[in-house]
């Protein structure tokens, strides 16, 4: 979940910077830079909010026993 959840904000930040900067008008190697800065923070916040809701859901579950995991 971790990893799903870093890639889509991760892809979602490029996306977002890119196109706003070709909006803005910016030069491309501005916007580049700031895409992949934008993309690496959003990635980092996103694989630590999939891990923490992945750790909150296997903590909240205690119907299932270890053994069936």
């Amino acid at each position: 979940m971790a990893r799903r959840t870093a890639a889509m904000l991760g892809y979602f930040g490029l996306i977002l910077e890119l196109g706003l900067g070709w909006i803005a008008g910016w030069d491309t190697d501005i916007i580049l830079i700031r895409g992949i800065a934008v993309m690496l923070t959003a990635s980092l916040v996103g694989w630590t909010a999939g891990a923490l809701a992945c750790e909150w859901t296997l903590k909240s579950d205690s119907s299932r026993s270890t053994a069936q995991r």
